[in-house]
């Protein structure tokens, strides 16, 4: 039970990333966001720790290097 626990707090952390990119994505695009903001930037640093702490946990680690990079 305790492994399912932690399971669902990396999984939850990776969507959260993919949502923080999703986001600050499209606030840029719909130019609501300038690529040189810091909450762009802010969005895009936090995402990828997510993504990375998930794909880590997950032993994914072609992808987890691709989120550092």
């Amino acid at each position: 039970m305790h492994q399912t626990i932690i399971t669902v707090i990396f999984d939850g952390l990776g969507w959260l990333g993919a949502l923080l990119f999703l986001i600050s994505y499209f606030l840029l695009v719909t130019k609501r966001w300038a690529s040189t903001s810091f909450k762009f930037h802010l969005f895009n640093v936090f995402g990828g720790l997510f993504l990375s702490m998930s794909t880590l946990y997950d032993g994914s680690y072609p992808a987890t290097f691709i989120n550092f990079a």
